[in-house]
């Protein structure tokens, strides 16, 4: 990976990482009335859901506003750690997310999914070898719902870091556990064309156009494993789709 595509990298990684996907579904109609409750915890645990709203809404002054008044309640309360880990995340405070999401994990150290999101922080940073660490931790969880997504942040992980081998491993857990992972396959067939092997390769690619179609990515890959292969008509097939992409 070259440090001219790794912002790219980077930025798809951590929307593939699921934060998106968390403060989404946490986005829930945002009342001006502060919820009550009975007892504090659970009070708490309402504005962290009012919080992690505003945070979907991308009203930060909001949501610090809720997420801190959770944690006035109930100082232990992860969920509310993890929002404001995510809101100075966003602010590019990276020290002061950093610092939360390690108190979220010591509230919470089985919480597979701040795990995952403290990993994408890490990530970001370039710190590539704690957030391995972190993903390899986070994909022990058998329980957790997008565990093959896990194990494909794990493989780009590994491939950032500048293990292939350990990536190959972690891409082909993925589709064990989920055999239509779009992402672990062209990863893999990236791969084998890398190293030679431009015949799985192609198979793969293959097993990718079926499962998410075609992509500016995708068509120039097929283009090179093509060339590669001595096939120049079905290269230029694939160079023209991929000029009219």
């Amino acid at each position: 990976m070259t440090h001219q595509t790794r912002p790219d990298s980077i930025r798809s990684f951590c929307i593939a990482m699921g934060v998106v996907c968390l403060l989404s579904g946490c986005a829930t109609a945002v009342s001006t009335n502060g919820p009550k409750q009975d007892s504090p915890e659970d009070a708490a645990a309402a504005y962290t859901r009012l919080g992690k709203a505003y945070l979907a809404e991308n009203n930060l002054p909001r949501a610090q506003q809720a997420l801190e008044h959770a944690l006035d309640l109930d100082a232990n309360d992860s969920g509310a750690l993890e929002g404001l880990a995510l809101l100075y995340q966003r602010q590019q405070e990276f020290e002061l997310a950093d610092r939360f999401f390690q108190q979220a994990l010591k509230a919470d150290s089985e919480a597979t999914r701040i795990r995952n999101n403290y990993a994408a922080l890490l990530y970001q940073r370039g710190e590539y070898a704690k957030a391995c660490e972190q993903l390899r931790i986070a994909s022990q969880d058998i329980t957790y719902t997008n565990r093959a997504q896990l194990f494909a942040n794990l493989g780009q992980c590994e491939m950032t870091h500048g293990d292939a081998t350990a990536a190959r491993q972690y891409y082909e857990r993925a589709l064990d556990i989920d055999a239509r992972n779009g992402r672990s396959l062209l990863a893999l067939a990236r791969i084998d064309h890398t190293q030679g092997n431009n015949e799985r390769a192609w198979e793969r690619l293959q097993r990718y156009f079926t499962v998410a179609g075609t992509n500016a990515e995708s068509l120039k890959l097929a283009s090179d494993i093509a060339s590669a292969q001595g096939d120049s008509t079905r290269a230029a097939f694939y160079r023209q789709q991929l000029g009219g992409s």
